[in-house]
């Protein structure tokens, strides 16, 4: 008698639930019972393992196979189809042929056997499994092109719900037979997803940072064990937050197929807020030194924008301990802060500034110019001015609008000429060959195209123009209550407010020299963006 063992696959988790298992198996053991010199004797199951993704020599299951038959363990493998061993057109028939080689027949209850011995068998044998690596993508392409279709429409396409949502049944049955389910929003954990944007754009926190401070305050991580900044990361990077889904396109540069309109079931965060967290990410990536990012570590207020006077070079961190003791005899020490100029420590004659400036001397002074410039901008009479700077920018692109809508009509006018003419011009009875009027035609449509798209962005100008009374109320309450709002801010949110504010503070042996970084419309444009996140 021949012992025959048999191998089943599935190639996804879900299969496992389902009926494809025992229909292998039904019909394995039914082939064998019509065989009677064939006795089963073991089965192999390959449970949710893909025949086309992974390869040979990854596959548990097929190498334990080998090893048994390298043994003369059995006689014969049977499975219910070719592709169950693989779907590689180029893999799959030399493990056909390893076997045979070792003398173990290959047999399929649907294909009969599997041979390699002669040059058509092995061209067959080629043939059978290039058509089953070719039904795999094709599947793949349907199954993919069919979950880009419902990200397009901003559908969840499954996987493990982001922080600050849940998987909740629609009662509805999906294509497997199984309850569908959808994503929505849990309360609880969206406010920690709100403060994880809160600290990447208030306290300039990146990734690394927020990972160590949710573990300071002991917030539980999404998995066991502690908050990891990758974590951080695809939180802050993932678009979901304000409400679009995506996923991979299978495109060789990993591109993104995105949903056409955000979800607004989905929303945890304002796309303002978001994008602007982005803007800081991209800024740290380069190393841009824009408003962001400004490192937020240390107690030194001034460390990102203060600068030797004298050798232009950016000051560094020369805090140390003073020690001293007590009548009592108690040895004690605090902290001293001081801001060094590099050039001068080093000992350099080029420098004429001083070396350090202690902090207690240098950020009381700074810190009360500041104080005057924003009392400044809450004078009383800025409020018209703001009003009567807003409508004349505003008068002034309403008319570039309205000139810009006479060239698109002439334009327009101009085309339709043209194309009255095109008649003429084929029967040779106007003053242009009918190529030279096509040439005319064609250039006055692009002039056409490119006109019409400055006017969108003139008018997208003339919109955000607009100062409403809530932008006017932000303004009024920053500048008046900006001191409380500051002294009540802790050290990372202050130093994030003075990086928005100043640009460079170049220090002197007797004078100090601030560059703010916006005049008053910049500012009163900064202050109508809402930065708070949390709520």
């Amino acid at each position: 008698m021949k012992r025959v063992r048999c191998m089943y696959r599935v190639s996804s988790k879900q299969q496992l639930h389902g009926d494809d298992i025992p229909l292998q198996r039904n019909e394995c053991k039914e082939f064998i019972a019509h065989q009677p010199d064939w006795k089963f004797d073991k089965e192999y199951i390959e449970k949710g393992v893909s025949g086309y993704r992974k390869a040979i020599s990854e596959r548990d299951i097929l190498m334990e196979i080998v090893r048994d038959a390298s043994k003369k363990e059995f006689d014969i493998l049977l499975v219910y189809m070719s592709d169950r061993l693989g779907r590689r057109e180029g893999e799959t028939p030399l493990y056909v042929s390893n076997l045979n080689n070792l003398g173990i027949e290959v047999w399929s209850v649907k294909e009969g056997r599997i041979e390699t011995e002669e040059h058509i068998d092995k061209l067959l044998n080629y043939i059978r499994f290039w058509q089953a690596e070719g039904e795999s993508r094709k599947t793949g392409i349907r199954v993919r092109d069919a979950q880009l279709d419902k990200v397009k429409k901003g559908e969840f396409v499954g996987g493990c719900a982001p922080l600050g949502y849940d998987l909740v049944p629609t009662g509805e049955m999906n294509a497997h037979g199984r309850i569908a389910r959808k994503l929505a929003i849990n309360e609880e954990k969206a406010k920690l997803v709100r403060q994880i944007y809160n600290y990447a754009l208030n306290y300039g926190y990146g990734s690394f940072k927020i990972a160590k401070v949710l573990n300071e305050q002991k917030v539980p991580a999404l998995k066991s064990g502690e908050w990891k900044s990758t974590s951080i990361s695809h939180i802050l990077k993932n678009p979901i937050y304000k409400g679009y889904v995506a996923r991979r396109d299978g495109g060789p540069d990993g591109s993104k197929t995105y949903s056409e309109q955000p979800n607004p079931e989905y929303i945890i965060i304002p796309e303002d807020i978001w994008d602007k967290v982005q803007d800081i990410r991209e800024c740290r990536v380069k190393r841009q030194r824009k408003a962001y990012p400004i490192s937020t570590s240390g107690r030194l207020l001034f460390m990102d924008v203060l600068y030797c006077g004298y050798c232009g070079r950016k000051f560094t961190n020369g805090s140390k301990y003073d020690y001293w003791t007590t009548k009592d005899g108690e040895k004690r020490k605090k902290i001293a802060g001081r801001y060094r100029c590099g050039t001068k420590a080093a000992g350099s004659l080029k420098c004429e500034g001083r070396g350090t400036y202690r902090q207690e001397e240098i950020e009381p002074v700074l810190l009360n110019v500041i104080g005057h410039y924003m009392d400044s901008l809450g004078r009383e009479e800025v409020y018209p001015e703001l009003l009567e700077m807003r409508e004349k920018q505003r008068r002034a692109l309403k008319s570039n609008i309205n000139q810009q809508k006479k060239k698109i009509e002439t334009l327009k006018h101009d085309i339709a000429t043209l194309e009255d003419k095109i008649p003429y011009a084929i029967r040779g009875e106007y003053v242009l060959p009918i190529e030279k009027l096509s040439s005319l035609l064609e250039e006055r449509e692009k002039s056409l195209q490119g006109e019409i798209g400055t006017l969108g962005e003139m008018e997208r100008e003339y919109k955000q123009s607009f100062l409403n009374s809530q932008d006017l109320e932000k303004y009024n309450n920053l500048t008046i209550n900006w001191k409380e709002t500051f002294e009540q801010s802790p050290i990372p949110m202050k130093k994030v407010i003075i990086g928005k504010l100043i640009e460079r503070i170049d220090v002197y042996n007797d004078d100090i020299k601030i560059r703010f970084r916006v005049n008053l419309e910049d500012f009163v444009q900064r202050i109508s963006d809402d930065y708070v996140v949390s709520k």
